[in-house]
């Protein structure tokens, strides 16, 4: 195989052996399934043709013989090289997709290329593959043979990450206005610049040939998660109805309603007809009333209606996560009149559960199971095969009660009412599966004290969400600090003596020349819990996110995580800097003192989170169970880890001042 990395910049020579220039791209054709190599973008030595350096030549590929070798060769001499105009639908390797981003609709992911695999076969060149690992980095860099020569003495092998094309969608095409390759020179075939703009425009997605829409919405969406808001947008504009509001539903929240701010109002507004009230409902919340209303407007009246009408109960009750199109019907009607019924009107219908028996003025009576409907004569009436026990929930109960309800009734569905056992509407139990959802990360959330599904990209959420956790640390810290006066006046006496000094086996003698050996003992040994007590915080909280990564999506996004919770801990850090130091200055008199505790206390903090995230990525690397990824099992590992990094620090910074 070869690699674009190593064919870039090596001599090209022509039939007769004289060395014309060096490679500096490959021009491909993007209609076939594995894109074939049409040319070679060529800079020219100084004389070549009488061109200068900003001139470039193109040589197609049925003048060249060969890429594989160490130069690359032309079939043909210098003076025979032929004139070529790239066409519309080619680009360039280096300048359209290497560094770029793709979609790898195999792995439902969004990846970026680090390099290009190419094939000669025959007469053919054909890219064949995309190299997306850190050895595809590592030989753009020059270090492959390093690398190499690491992995034959040693077991740390780097195994190549590739995805073949025929499972590659990029996301950046070439535009036909401002990146066609164009060709100048009316008898020549140079260039002076290979594509106007240097640059090709941001997301143009072909939909006529692109693979997205060969998967399922689940899968699609999952890719969209992972782009901008903007490239999202621009892919779900390009897509049909049908697929693009079934993706749209399968988005997560807040993400839906971002995405629909990118479309045009009247897209958006038809992508929201398609869905049920309750998911349009849902999306509209997240969005600016005025957008909302605006959006609601563009709808037919029957349509926006009943979205209007969810739109009136709180979000986390029976109301707010209903539906209103629930299969109902009067005690009278028979079994033959209601299969006709739902032939007609099945596409306004979410999921068959349950037909509800009801009476005029819409009061729930009784349910009849789908199995009951289908095996019964189609004489029967409803009223004979109702049953009066039915089991529903108010439209003020809350989600958490609704999906307990359904969990312990083995229900499909549950029927929502309101005070005059009016039936508004049925909870499916998909919407069950979203609500524990939304439950268990709040739980999470409450029990490390930070929002494991903080949207980072909305507006004032990122500094929020660090001012929340910070001040998780800092009720740590004030709590460590009661606690530290306490022992203060527990082992006054205590520090008093010589004794303390040989307690600790004379590590600080040298250190405390310069200040009190009482103040420098006594705020080292005091201040241990509410190290203890923070970086036990700090740990849990990256422990949160990063586990919560890893469970959700199996760490396709972790290393976003992972740098959001480095700014996280970062900031954390700091500002426990600050204010332990203050407290150490001012309760012990020592600002020297207060300086050395304070950076101890912050080096500490941020290596306690990179605990935390380390663990469960680790744990599921080696494929443990996930139980063990878990705070009791972090904390014994942070307490050590954070004391053994506090005191030498600590020691260290101490000598190094008196020295």
């Amino acid at each position: 195989m070869i690699f674009l990395s190593t064919l870039l910049n090596h001599a090209v020579y022509d039939a007769e052996h004289r060395r014309i220039g060096s490679l500096r791209d490959i021009c491909v054709e993007l209609s076939e399934t594995f894109p074939i190599v049409t040319a070679l973008i060529i800079h020219p030595s100084i004389g070549t043709n009488g061109l200068n350096g900003s001139q470039q030549l193109i040589v197609p590929w049925y003048q060249v013989q060969s890429i594989e070798e160490e130069q690359v060769l032309l079939s043909v001499t210098q003076s025979a090289i032929s004139r070529y105009t790239p066409g519309d639908d080619e680009i360039l390797l280096k300048r359209d997709i290497l560094d770029t981003q793709i979609v790898d609709t195999q792995g439902f992911r969004v990846v970026k290329v680090n390099d290009l695999k190419l094939a000669q076969i025959k007469h053919t060149a054909r890219l064949v593959g995309v190299d997306i690992g850190m050895s595809g980095l590592f030989r753009r860099l020059g270090w492959q043979k390093a690398v190499d020569m690491v992995g034959r003495i040693t077991p740390l092998q780097l195994t190549e990450r590739t995805i073949t094309w025929n499972y590659v969608e990029p996301i950046q095409v070439v535009s036909h206005s401002t990146g066609q390759l164009v060709a100048v020179g009316a008898s020549s075939n140079t260039v002076s610049s290979v594509g106007t703009t240097g640059m090709i425009p941001k997301v143009q997605l072909n939909v006529s040939h692109s693979k997205l829409t060969e998967l399922h919405p689940a899968d699609i969406a999952d890719i969209l998660e992972q782009l901008n808001v903007e490239d999202a947008g621009a892919m779900l504009e390009r897509m049909d109805d049908e697929i693009a509001a079934d993706t749209l539903n399968e988005i997560e929240f807040p993400r839906q309603s971002e995405l629909l701010g990118e479309l045009n109002p009247e897209r958006a507004s038809d992508l929201l007809e398609r869905l049920s009230p309750d998911d349009a409902a849902d999306i509209l919340a997240e969005m600016p009333v005025a957008e909302a209303e605006r959006l609601l407007s563009l709808m037919p009246l029957d349509e926006s209606q009943p979205i209007r009408d969810l739109l009136r109960y709180q979000a986390q009750t029976a109301g707010g996560i209903m539906t209103s199109e629930v299969l109902a019907q009067p005690m009278d009607t028979t079994v033959e009149q209601v299969l006709v019924y739902l032939r007609h009107h099945s596409e306004h219908l979410d999921m068959v559960y349950y037909l509800y028996i009801v009476d005029e003025e819409r009061r729930l009576l009784g349910v009849v199971s789908l199995r009951q409907l289908i095996t019964s004569e189609p004489g029967t009436q409803m009223g004979a095969l109702m049953d009066k026990d039915v089991i529903s929930v108010r439209v003020d109960t809350d989600q958490e009660e609704v999906a307990r309800v359904i969990a312990k009734y083995d229900l499909l569905g549950v029927p929502v009412v309101n005070d005059e056992n009016h039936l508004l509407g049925i909870i499916t139990v998909d919407d069950v599966i979203d609500v524990m959802h939304e439950e268990l990360a709040e739980d999470i959330s409450e029990i490390t004290g930070t929002d494991v599904e903080a949207n980072e990209e909305q507006e004032g959420s990122w500094w929020s969400s660090t001012l929340s956790r910070s001040s998780w640390l800092l009720v740590n810290v004030a709590a460590g600090f009661l606690i530290a006066l306490m022992l203060t006046n527990v082992f006054h006496d205590f520090f008093r003596t010589r004794v303390a000094l040989a307690f600790i086996g004379g590590a600080l003698p040298t250190a405390v020349a310069g200040l009190s050996s009482q103040v420098a003992l006594s705020s080292l040994f005091c201040l241990i819990p509410m190290l203890l007590m923070t970086s036990g915080t700090a740990g849990s909280q990256a422990l949160g996110i990063v586990g919560w990564e890893l469970r959700k999506e199996r760490g396709r996004n972790l290393y976003k995580a992972v740098w959001r919770e480095l700014l996280h801990g970062t900031i954390g850090g700091i500002l426990t800097t600050i204010i332990v130091g203050l407290l150490t200055w001012a309760f012990f008199g020592s600002f020297t003192l207060g300086l050395i505790v304070g950076v101890g206390f912050g080096i500490t903090l941020l290596i306690a989170a990179l605990c935390g995230m380390a663990l469960p990525n680790l744990l599921q690397r080696l494929h443990l169970r996930g139980s063990l990824i878990s705070s009791p099992m972090l904390s014994p590992v942070i307490a050590v880890i954070s004391l053994g990094v506090f005191l030498s620090i600590s020691v260290s910074l101490l000598n190094n001042i008196v020295h």
